[in-house]
Formats: C-alpha cells, sequence, structure tokens
C-alpha cells in the first residue's frame, strides 16, 4: 500500500524529480555580494512603519524546483528558471510587495500582528538544492524570507544547507516524512507522518515547526482533522487562489509554473485574485 502510494504522490505532482547533488555553498552572483545575515529564524521580515493589520486574503506562492530541467525530467513544469525566479522577485518588489513568512501571515491574522501594506508569502516544496543555491541569494538581496516545506527524509537539501536557511530568516514547515497520499494511509501511518515529521524537524534544527504543507496537495477531511491534532497552526495546499484567515489548514496557494514568463506571473496573480497594485479584498 505504501509503496502505492508512493508512485501516486510522484504522479501528482508534489515533489520528486531531483536535481543531484552541488558544491554545498552558493555561488550566484547574489550569494558573493552578500554574505548570510546571522539572524534569527523569521527575523528579515520585521515590522515598519506603515505596517498595520491585515485581515484579508493575501497571495502564497508555490514553487519546487529553482533551475533547469534536464533532458527527460520527470515533471518539468515544476522547474522554474533562476532568471525567470529572479525577473518574478523583482517584479514583486518593484511593485511594493513584501514578502513575510507564514507564521508571520498567521500571526496577522490571528494576533492582530502588523504586516505590510501588500504581503506575500513564497513557499519552496520538498527541498530541492536550488532553492538553497539561487533562490535564497535571490530573495536575501531584497530582504525576504522564504517557506521551506520540507521532507523529513529525501531532500536534496543537507542539514547544514537548511540551517543557513533558517539564520538567514527562511521558515521551516513540515512536508511528513515521505511524501506519501496522505488519504490513502491508515490511522498509524498517518500520524507518524504528521506528528513524527515535525517532531524530527524540531529536533533536527531546533525550531518551532507550526505549519504543514499536504503532499501534492492531497487532503480530506480526516487528514486535516489529523493535521489539527498534530498540533499544526496552519497548512497549505495546491487548491487555487488567495490564502485565507477562514481556511487556516486548506490555504490556497498560486502555483508558479515553468517559462510562464512576466506576463504569465502577472495572470497567475490576477487569476487568483490579486492585482498588480496590490491583494484583492474580498473578506
Amino acid at each position: 500500500m505504501l509503496a502505492l502510494a508512493a508512485v501516486l504522490i510522484a504522479s501528482l505532482g508534489g515533489g520528486g524529480g531531483g536535481q543531484g547533488r552541488a558544491p554545498a555553498v552558493a555561488t550566484t552572483k547574489e550569494s558573493v555580494k552578500r554574505p548570510v545575515k546571522k539572524k534569527p529564524s523569521g527575523s528579515i521580515a520585521v515590522s515598519h512603519a506603515g505596517w498595520k493589520p491585515h485581515p484579508g486574503p493575501v497571495p502564497i506562492l508555490m514553487y519546487h524546483v529553482i533551475g533547469e530541467p534536464k533532458p527527460g525530467a520527470a515533471l518539468p513544469d515544476l522547474y522554474v528558471s533562476v532568471d525567470d525566479f529572479r525577473s518574478q522577485v523583482d517584479w514583486l518588489d518593484a511593485h511594493g510587495y513584501q514578502a513575510i513568512t507564514q507564521s508571520q501571515l498567521e500571526d496577522g491574522w490571528r494576533k492582530r500582528s502588523p504586516l505590510p501594506p501588500k504581503p506575500i508569502v513564497l513557499t519552496f516544496d520538498d527541498g530541492y538544492l536550488g532553492q538553497f543555491t539561487d533562490a535564497m541569494p535571490i530573495l536575501r538581496r531584497h530582504d525576504w524570507p522564504g517557506v521551506l516545506n520540507l521532507k523529513a527524509t529525501g531532500s536534496d537539501l543537507n542539514t547544514g544547507e537548511v540551517r543557513k536557511m533558517i539564520i538567514a530568516g527562511w521558515e521551516l514547515a513540515s512536508h511528513t516524512i515521505n511524501h506519501l497520499d496522505l488519504t490513502q494511509l491508515d490511522p498509524a501511518t498517518l500520524r507518524h507522518e504528521l506528528a513524527d515529521s515535525r517532531a524530527q524537524l524540531r529536533r533536527r534544527f531546533h525550531v518551532a515547526v507550526e505549519n504543514f504543507c499536504y503532499p501534492a496537495g492531497r487532503y480530506d477531511a480526516s487528514v486535516v482533522a489529523a493535521v489539527k491534532r498534530a498540533g499544526y497552526r496552519g497548512a497549505t495546499t495546491t487548491d487555487p487562489g488567495l490564502a485565507s484567515s477562514r481556511e487556516l489548514l486548506t490555504l490556497k496557494r498560486i502555483r508558479i509554473n515553468r517559462g510562464i514568463g512576466i506576463a504569465g506571473f502577472v495572470t497567475a496573480l490576477r487569476s487568483a485574485g490579486a492585482a498588480a497594485g496590490g491583494v484583492a479584498t474580498g473578506e
């Protein structure tokens, strides 16, 4: 059953593909210009003048592999080139967006903590190497954090690389242990994938792991209830749209696919309800 679930989950596009290993030190121009700042997790996007409570919907972007697919790579649409990712981040910054972590967003919704006028969350699923070597330096150039939805086993990232991402302000969220279809698991295995993945990440990286990401977006009412019992306060899906405070355990995201360009990127934002001038206010 678990082997069949693993095959199914790979076909659904929530991970896999892999990039292979590369040197552990980032070599992009951004990484040379700006060394990692030793800040605690979540400390990059701090409160600034003009920030205020933001109860409305917020875009959460969904990325997987940052880089180019090799010939014959599985699920090539999950790849976003470094140049495209850089252009997308530059566009967001130029249009007034400010990246925050998922926990900051939830604090804004639940505790009325101040948020930037145009908040956005950038999530990265599975733990591919390009998220460390390329995405992190590009975001760091803007003093922006990301959210790493990490599988407890089998990612491309080693412990040292993940720790450097946390130091750079990234939030660490659980993406299970084995990246299985959670709707096909018995209660004990489901509990293991949810609760034990959180415990392993907390023990390994010494940070709070408050959020979860459903592998391949697969969930049902029983899975959502189990996520809540495991102690998570928020969870992201692959359902399209803006994230809402009314759906903390089934947060929608905007999938960013390969080769869409800036025009396609803006269209994806607008189709989800986010306009070039800011997020829609529909609540």
